[in-house]
């Protein structure tokens, strides 16, 4: 019989430290971000981000995106930061964009492609949990094609026991994905249109040269 899954409500004063003990048991928590729940683990740790991926039934080879507190976390984790993403992120961070930089770190399976994406997720407890157990590698609570879980009962429906602790925030705004942007070329690329549109990005890309 399965045990039921560990829960805590946002607001708990024990909630970020029972969150912490989970990731570093290599385990995988469900947290409330600004657009849907995203499930969470820890970026540096290849065995726990492929416990991400086969709960969720994807593919090692499309590796989650990294969740970081603050833009600096971002510029830290990339080998080269064009000027481009720096104003992205300056516009639009904390918000709904991804971005795409080069990397030569091990993180969220990031070693077989030489990218990460990383984002600043617009949710004050989300970002305060970050700060506590640095950049987290996130991808959306469900299973592979299946809808994005906007609610708690949603996510442990879909994602059951499998997940170390699930934080419930009560609902998110939705399913609208953020924008992902490469920025690994020049000019840079928009891989995914979200919640930003084209003309906004390319012209907050452009913004110094215009």
């Amino acid at each position: 019989m399965h045990k039921p899954p560990a829960l805590v409500r946002i607001g708990d004063p024990s909630l970020r430290q029972r969150a912490e003990k989970v990731l570093d048991e290599g385990e995988c928590v469900v947290f409330p971000t600004d657009t849907v729940y995203g499930i969470a683990a820890r970026p540096d740790n290849p065995e726990a981000v492929s416990r991400l991926q086969q709960i969720k039934g994807r593919s090692d080879a499309f590796p989650p995106p990294i969740l970081v507190a603050d833009a600096a976390d971002a510029w830290g984790l990339a080998v080269h930061v064009p000027q481009a993403a720096r104003r992205l992120g300056e516009a639009f961070w904390p918000g709904a964009l991804t971005l795409i930089l080069p990397t030569d770190r091990h993180l969220s399976l990031a070693e077989q492609v030489g990218t990460i994406g990383v984002r600043v997720p617009d949710h004050d407890e989300v970002r305060a949990l970050l700060r506590m157990t640095g950049p987290l590698a996130v991808s959306s609570a469900n299973k592979h094609n299946h809808p994005p879980a906007v609610n708690i009962d949603e996510a442990v429906g879909q994602l059951g026991g499998e997940v170390g602790l699930y934080i419930d925030g009560g609902p998110t705004p939705g399913p609208s994905p953020s924008t992902v942007v490469d920025c690994t070329t020049d000019p840079v690329v928009i891989v995914r249109l979200g919640l930003l549109t084209e003309d906004r990005i390319l012209q907050a890309a452009g913004a110094a040269d215009a």
